[in-house]
Formats: C-alpha cells, sequence, structure tokens
C-alpha cells in the first residue's frame, strides 16, 4: 500500500509534464510545528528542530487542481514516562523522558480549488491524504538505568532502539489554505491531522515491566506544516 501511494505521487508529479497541458513543478521549504506562531525566535527554533523541503508538482485542472508533494523533513518528539517497578538507579514512581528523532518522508496528494484571484495573487484551498514514512528513528533517554541490576546493562539506544521503532507508515489527512504570488511565488499553511498511531504496542514488550507506555501508545502525529515555494517548470 505504502509504495503504491508512494508511486502514485511521483507518476502525478513527474509525469503530469508529459500528460497535462497546464502542469506545474517546483520546490518547497518550511517548517513543523504543534503550534503556530509569528515570534521571530519560535519560527527559528521550529526551522533548526523540524525543517521541512522538497518537490512539489500541479495539475491544473481549470480552478481545481491536484497537488502531490514528496517531502523531506526532521523531527524530534519529547515524551514522559512514570516508572513501574524496582531496577537500579530507578525507582517506582520516577518521573522519565525519552526522546524520538525521526527522519521521515511525507507524501500527500492534495485536491485543492482556487476560489480568489486579485491578479497578482491567488487564493486556494486544498484537502487530501497524506502517507509519513519513517526512514530512519532513535530513541534518547534523560538517564541510563539497569534492567537487571547488573552494572552496565543499560537501557538506550544500542540496547532496546528495536522496541521503540515506530510503524513505517502513519497515515494522515492534510488540510489547508495559499496563494500564489505572480505566477511563481507559493504560500501554504497546512494542518496534517494523524489518523494512525506512531508506535506499535509499547506496552506489549519487555519494557512495559518498567515503564506505563499508555499515553506513548496513544501518540498520533498532528502538525502544522508552513512552507513557502518556488515553481520553476
Amino acid at each position: 500500500m505504502k509504495k503504491s501511494f508512494l508511486l502514485i505521487a511521483m507518476l502525478l508529479m513527474f509525469g503530469g509534464s508529459m500528460f497535462a497541458q497546464d502542469f506545474d513543478l517546483g520546490v518547497k521549504v518550511g517548517y513543523q510545528t504543534a503550534k503556530l506562531s509569528y515570534k521571530q525566535a519560535d519560527i527559528k527554533a521550529d526551522f533548526q528542530n523540524h525543517l521541512t523541503f522538497g518537490l512539489f508538482g500541479r495539475v491544473e485542472l481549470g480552478r481545481v487542481y491536484i497537488q502531490p508533494e514528496i517531502l523531506y523533513y526532521k523531527n524530534n518528539n519529547i515524551f514522559s514516562l512514570d516508572a513501574t517497578n524496582i531496577s537500579e538507579g530507578l525507582l517506582p514512581g520516577q518521573h522519565v523522558t525519552f526522546t524520538l528523532n525521526e527522519a521521515n518522508l511525507q507524501v500527500p496528494i492534495l485536491v485543492g480549488v482556487r476560489f480568489l484571484d486579485f491578479g497578482v495573487a491567488t487564493l486556494r484551498a486544498h484537502v487530501g491524504p497524506t502517507a509519513n514514512f519513517t526512514l530512519a528513528s532513535s530513541t534518547l533517554f534523560d538517564k541510563d538505568f539497569t534492567l537487571t541490576g547488573t552494572d552496565g546493562e543499560t537501557v538506550n539506544i544500542d540496547h532496546n532502539a528495536e522496541a521503540f521503532d515506530t510503524k513505517s507508515i502513519a497515515w494522515g489527512m492534510q488540510a489547508g489554505i495559499g496563494t500564489d504570488i505572480i505566477g511563481k511565488i507559493t504560500l501554504d499553511i497546512n494542518y496534517n491531522f494523524g489518523l494512525s498511531k506512531v508506535f506499535g504496542r509499547l506496552n506489549n514488550t519487555s519494557l512495559s515491566n518498567y515503564f506505563d507506555f499508555t499515553n506513548v501508545d496513544n501518540t498520533k502525529q498532528s502538525m502544522f506544516l508552513v512552507t513557502v515555494g518556488y515553481k520553476f517548470l
């Protein structure tokens, strides 16, 4: 399913130039954020932590358009855990956090409509499904601790990376608004509604003997996406 979705996006993006009479191809860059902000410090931090860039295509069908995108981005999510058992350096009820670092490929296929034309700029709205492919992931705890009481046997990125593997694909629905300026520059603000959970059932792994993963298991990826693009074709 995930390969088919990616193939459809690529065919729409690169095949559109051969078959569609009105087709655009461009690049875009931006950032993802949990909360929109106009403050320069917040925007700078989001660019540093959630930089997003890639290609987009657009097949024009009158006022309606189809826009597939292939975007690369990195993100990190911090989760809080409560210890539920005793191990060396970890007591029941102790609060521990871990950070999930991911490299992802986001592939939305959007259907939109232009509803206002001001000559030098047009306004549009779009919606469509998106697939988020996890290319690589790693997990870092805020401290090391042992599972068996044996010195040196710690839970960290090396020992339990497989336990924290995210799902290879997370589905979502994306909706947003955008503008085209002088026909070449694009500005979009989208929201990605996470439909599928990011993790498998961590509470079914051996680490559930030491942590309560209830909140983590219910995690879905929902973020704003702000991008600026340029049509070069």
